[in-house]
């Protein structure tokens, strides 16, 4: 056996980060760090081969050098005696070496502490402003996104289908006046083009604001989606509505639009042969899901999304979120999809609370900075 650590392992105690001193079974400094001596204010010959409590109010390492192979490791409080006479508040995390009866402490500098302390809470302040004024400009553009899609939908309706209309009458008069068979098949073609670009109109004007929701309410307008969803698709539709009373116009538009994208989805992505739509009142709010018997989203992908192109799941749950409710998304290879949110009663876009991704979250920071080490100094002799 040797006399003590091999070299090796003393360059690599004495280079290391932390401020580290080994003391042996009669509590004699035997091995110092660089940065130990920079906070004890002392060279190593100031410092090996003295007692430890030369250097730490009382000696904390009295009960693993009595008890060799003891717990560890262990915290512990004491003070710094600087050379020039004042005692300095430090905390202390101290493991056993082993059967030698050594014990390696690890000192933390108070002023590093309070120093990373500091810079954590401002960072986390930085955060949380930023993710302030990330949700506010969410909220902006939903806001702003509703506006412009009633505005265009209004438009439509006013403007675009109107013209449209006058021109088919025209090509009606127009075809009372012609005898040509040529004339009367492109006259013909040019009506079909017309009446798929008003048909066209028309469904654009139900993706923008579907005149059931306002007029019928919430289910009768995912009615007239999932009507739409088995004529586009082939798909089987179901729809469970429990909802009573009927939301207001503002949350029934909010929740519409997950349901909306939600389905979108499903004609997209899914290949189902069925597709169920559950809404219920839950806990002072309303809950929704969508549920398919779809190919699913195996685990590598779930793991990517939002993928390039593929945000409709993020603007889901941004919405939710957004409106102080909640979003979940379950899939499974071969096993289907099941959507399901929740949001409060009385939830909209005009008059969102705060997400709750920072009501009543913090991070909470220890004062005294103690944590068990990840490295183990156990000397390697």
């Amino acid at each position: 056996m040797t006399d003590g650590p091999s070299r090796a392992y003393r360059m690599s105690f004495r280079a290391a980060p932390q401020a580290l001193l080994a003391v042996d079974a009669t509590g004699v400094v035997r091995l110092a760090s660089v940065e130990a001596e920079r906070l004890l204010r002392r060279r190593g010959p100031e410092l090996v081969g003295r007692p430890l409590d030369d250097m730490l109010t009382g000696d904390p390492t009295v009960p693993l050098r009595t008890r060799p192979g003891g717990p560890g490791p262990v915290l512990a409080t004491s003070a710094l005696r600087l050379p020039d006479g004042r005692q300095v508040p430090v905390d202390i995390r101290m493991r056993s070496a082993g059967e030698h009866g050594w014990v390696v402490l690890t000192v933390d500098d108070p002023g590093e502490t309070v120093r990373s302390r500091a810079a954590l809470e401002n960072r986390v302040q930085r955060l949380a402003e930023a993710e302030q004024e990330q949700e506010s400009l969410l909220g902006d553009l939903i806001r702003a996104q509703e506006r412009e899609r009633a505005r265009i939908a209004a438009g439509v309706h006013d403007d675009s289908l109107q013209v449209i209309a006058a021109a088919m009458l025209r090509l009606q008069q127009l075809r009372r006046r012609l005898r040509d068979p040529d004339s009367l098949e492109v006259l013909a073609r040019l009506e079909e083009s017309i009446a798929l670009a008003a048909d066209r109109l028309r469904r654009l004007m139900f993706d923008l604001r579907p005149p059931a929701l306002e007029r019928s309410g919430l289910a009768a307008a995912v009615r007239d989606s999932l009507a739409r969803l088995r004529d586009d698709v082939g798909i089987e539709v179901r729809l469970d509505d429990r909802l009573s009373p009927e939301p207001p116009l503002p949350t029934r538009l909010l929740l519409y639009r997950i349901i909306q994208e939600a389905l979108v989805n499903v004609a997209k992505h899914a290949a189902a042969g069925v597709v169920e739509v559950s809404l219920a009142n839950r806990e002072s709010g309303y809950l929704v899901r969508i549920a398919d018997d779809g190919t699913g989203t195996p685990a590598d992908r779930r793991a990517r999304i939002p993928e390039p192109g593929h945000l409709g799941l993020v603007l889901m749950r941004e919405r939710a979120e957004f409106a102080g409710g909640w979003f979940h998304f379950e899939s499974a290879r071969d096993s289907g999809t099941t959507v399901t949110f929740w949001i409060p009663h009385g939830a909209d876009v005009e008059t969102a609370p705060r997400p709750p991704a920072l009501r009543g979250v913090g991070l909470r920071v220890r004062k005294t900075g103690r944590h068990v080490p990840a490295d183990d100094w156990t000397p390697q002799w």
